[in-house]
């Protein structure tokens, strides 16, 4: 997934799915306290860096795609180059294959990948936590995208605990419907609730460490889903129906959406059900559950 050629570096971002999300307060800071199981899957953007002239340049795949300091790619650059001292030099290309607004962490793990290729490029020496700190910084999903696999996130996405895994086993259905979600009016949403519902996110550790497929669907929980606005989340539903109703274990809206995926024992009802819903989507993928993150895909370059 990845490979260096002379001063460059090719990364694969994945991105990540939330098993269980629930929001439990707020922090001082005014952050939201999360408690999520999140899982790292292989639908990837990619990302090349190349050590050239000085200065931070970006071009991207998509025509929508923002290639300005807006975009956490060119703010991540930064950000390395400012802890580490080192003068800014590289050319950033994005090519993208992640659904942007979806709630797939696509645009973190974007980020991820800069700081760690950065890293690995220029032999900076900086560890996974080092990375992480600067990460967070710029967006909360960054420190998981650069850790990878199956982890219990808390905090507001700086506190990682490692979590039973998720069977690679399994296929992943990932469906983007034709609208988005707004992170912050689902967050909005949330609040407005005098008593909301919450996750139960230690039945899903319990369902992961007991290895049952029906028991983590059947867990499977986003406190997020009853705050969509009425027709998206009459939308939501009947993605979820039509997969359940194909053979998924369970499907959910992943993050704050409006990405749906479910997960399936056998490829081919994977693969029969994105046929279904595809005319109707913008985006089907097919995907396999990671055990690690791109910190770990750079330091297998090193072996």
């Amino acid at each position: 997934m990845t490979k260096t050629i002379g001063k460059s570096l090719c990364l694969a971002a994945p991105c990540k799915i939330n098993l269980s999300l629930d929001i439990c307060g707020r922090l001082p800071n005014g952050y939201h306290r999360m408690d999520m199981v999140m899982q790292t899957v292989d639908l990837c953007d990619r990302v090349r860096l190349t050590i050239g002239e000085p200065g931070l340049r970006m071009r991207g795949s998509a025509p929508a795609l923002a290639c300005d300091e807006s975009n956490l790619c060119l703010r991540c650059a930064k950000a390395f180059y400012d802890d580490t001292k080192i003068s800014p030099q590289a050319d950033i290309y994005l090519e993208k294959h992640i659904p942007m607004q979806a709630g797939l962490g696509g645009g973190s793990a974007d980020g991820a990948a800069v700081l760690c290729g950065l890293n690995r490029l220029h032999r900076a020496g900086l560890s996974m936590e080092e990375l992480c700190r600067i990460g967070f910084a710029l967006g909360a999903d960054i420190p998981f995208c650069i850790r990878g696999g199956t982890c219990r996130v808390q905090g507001a996405g700086e506190i990682l605990l490692p979590a039973p895994k998720l069977s690679e086993k399994l296929t992943v259905l990932l469906v983007k419907p034709r609208f988005s979600v707004s992170t912050k009016l689902a967050f909005q949403g949330f609040d407005r609730q005098k008593n909301p519902a919450h996750a139960d996110v230690e039945a899903m550790l319990l369902a992961l460490e007991q290895g049952d497929p029906a028991l983590i669907g059947e867990k499977l929980e986003n406190v997020f889903e009853p705050y969509c606005q009425g027709e998206q989340r009459s939308a939501i539903g009947e993605i979820k129906d039509k997969m359940r109703s194909c053979g998924a274990v369970g499907a959910l809206m992943s993050g704050s959406g409006s990405a749906v995926f479910g997960l399936f024992l056998r490829p081919e009802e994977a693969g029969r059900c994105g046929e279904l819903l595809s005319p109707d989507m913008e985006q089907v993928a097919l995907a396999k559950p990671l055990s690690r993150g791109i910190f770990a895909l750079c330091e297998e370059m090193a072996e």
